[in-house]
């Protein structure tokens, strides 16, 4: 039996093949061409002062050989004169004591001292982290040479370092030992990975690059901003003023600093918890961080055992919670409960106009809209519930659940208990201006109770639960059930944690049933009733149990 002979390529592959490669020839010699020509024009020998020869000039920083030929276009530090650019000639400023032939052009305004391209040695390609600094920006290079202290020229660097430092942004981030934050990213190097453009933009709106980021928006103007910038634009890789060993020296010191300085007892109230940085983010009296809730009442709302347990892992109490733990002594600790004891005759809210106890106890998380969108919404673990005409969820719930939530908080999330500060009928005067302002329904219309799916005689099967589970709720629960799954972003108020251990420990079964079958109006919570057995919702319920650690007896 004869051989098929081989199947022969089809003609055109080779056309196409030389098409391309010819293509790439042309696209190799245009770019050479531009390339040449704009060398030409950056080093052109037609005029005085310029010529073919590159200018290059070697300097030593911290005892490093850097090399650089930016005076070939910039003799003695005047701005560039191209033919194609044409510019008025600026002289180069006074830099007395420094010297620009021994600190060179890069040192200071960054750049890629060796690029023969216009636009590369300028260092704009990519992040920008070598971007050339020019005016006041010079002053983010000022700390690579110097010691972070202050210093005549770089005010603001150094202003920009302070509000670093009172903004607690050392609690979550690493600074070369000048913070010991283990929760955000370490920024002992990001001046050389980001340019000030993108520091700046990280700092305005951490969710600008990552949705997801815990990192809460601090209320800084752009100045500030800008100040913060040129300080952490000051952390480099390898700064001149010091050795890889001098710099390990330095952080073993601060750190014995350090902690000499927390063995000294401060005072109590405001005093201790601005300087155990509490004020950076929280409220107490008439000093607001902005970012998370308001202490001034915690006397009257948590009690001694809640708050110690918080301290020592906010986490754990208020899971997905973005405050950092704070390494505390036992004395701290003491002194921190202290300063919120203060139970005094007429502290309470007893009595108060129900407008004066909204605005200042639930616009900060509630809106004063009451649309859930409050200041502080952006960084609470679980979204503050919408009141703004959300009708249907407000006729499903009765009215004793609501007074309970609000007198007893609500476990596993920000809604502290406010029963003993506001009393039994300051709440009632709270709930009913919430119904009139916002709800705009009476507060005793409510819809005909939902029916609840009959229960199964017998357990389902694990396999079955596992499988359901991840078609129906793994996109926006997540499989781990953190709520951050791979649609979770799409939803706001976002999915429910279903590992919030606190939160489902005070839910009965029948409560988590209903919410299966029935939804959660005005969230992304959609009905399965109809869609799925009676069966199937209950092996959900299970699911939910252990995802969570709890158990069905809650009251």
């Amino acid at each position: 039996m004869s051989e098929k002979p081989a199947p022969k390529e089809p003609s055109w592959v080779n056309r196409f093949l030389l098409v391309a490669i010819f293509l790439t020839l042309v696209l190799g010699a245009v770019s050479v061409y531009i390339g040449w020509k704009e060398d030409r024009e950056l080093h052109y020998s037609g005029r005085e002062g310029h010529s073919e020869i590159i200018a290059d000039i070697s300097v030593n920083l911290g005892g490093i050989p850097y090399q650089e030929h930016c005076l070939t276009c910039h003799p003695q530090g005047r701005s560039a004169n191209l033919p194609a650019r044409p510019k008025p000639i600026k002289e180069h400023p006074d830099i007395h004591p420094h010297s620009l032939y021994e600190l060179g052009c890069t040192s200071c305004h960054l750049g890629e001292g060796m690029a023969r391209d216009l636009i590369i040695s300028h260092g704009v390609p990519g992040l920008e982290a070598r971007k050339v600094l020019a005016g006041e920006e010079l002053q983010a290079s000022c700390y690579r040479c110097h010691e972070l202290k202050p210093l005549f020229g770089a005010e603001k660097a150094w202003e920009g370092f302070q509000l670093f430092s009172s903004n607690a942004c050392d609690t979550c981030h690493n600074v070369d030992g000048l913070g010991g934050g283990r929760y955000g990213p370490d920024l002992s190097q990001v001046g050389s990975l980001l340019g000030l453009k993108q520091i700046q933009t990280a700092i305005e709106d951490p969710k600008a690059d990552l949705e997801n980021s815990i990192m809460p928006k601090f209320s800084l103007s752009p100045e500030q901003v800008k100040m913060i910038s040129y300080f952490l634009k000051s952390r480099m890789r390898e700064p001149f003023y010091e050795t890889p060993m001098a710099r390990m020296v330095r952080v073993r010191k601060q750190e014995r600093i350090k902690a000499k300085e927390e063995e000294k007892v401060p005072g109590l109230g405001k005093d201790f918890l601005r300087q155990k940085r509490c004020l950076a983010c929280h409220k107490f009296q008439e000093e607001d961080g902005q970012i998370g809730p308001d202490l001034t009442y915690l006397d009257h709302m948590r009690p001694e055992e809640y708050i110690r347990r918080f301290l020592l892992n906010p986490r754990k109490e208020i899971p997905g919670a973005i405050m950092p733990w704070i390494p505390l002594t036992r004395q701290e600790e003491d002194r921190v409960i202290q300063s919120f004891q203060q139970k005094e005759e007429g502290k309470h809210l007893h009595g108060k106009s129900p407008k004066h106890v909204y605005m200042l106890l639930c616009q900060r998380c509630h809106a004063a809209q009451g649309d859930g969108m409050g200041t502080i919404q952006p960084n609470l673990a679980n979204f503050p519930r919408a009141f703004w005409k959300n009708v249907e969820f407000f006729r499903r719930i009765s009215d004793e659940r609501i007074v309970r939530n609000i007198e007893k908080g609500i476990p596993g999330t920000s809604m502290p208990p406010y029963g003993d500060l506001l009393g039994r009928e300051g709440i009632h005067s709270l709930v009913n201006i919430i119904f009139r302002e916002f709800i705009r329904i009476k507060r005793d219309d409510k819809s005909n109770g939902l029916s609840l799916p009959p229960k199964p005689a017998a357990r389902p099967p694990r396999e079955g639960v596992e499988e359901l589970y991840q078609k129906l709720c793994s996109k926006c629960h997540g499989i781990a059930g953190t709520g951050k799954g791979p649609e979770y972003l799409k939803h706001l108020p976002r999915p429910r944690d279903l590992t919030n251990q606190p939160y489902f420990r005070s839910l009965t079964d029948d409560r988590i049933t209903l919410t299966i079958a029935y939804g959660v109006p005005g969230t992304g919570m959609s009905s399965f009733i109809g869609k799925v057995s009676p069966e199937s919702i209950w092996s959900l319920v299970n699911k939910i149990r252990g995802l969570s650690n709890s158990n069905g007896n809650a009251g």
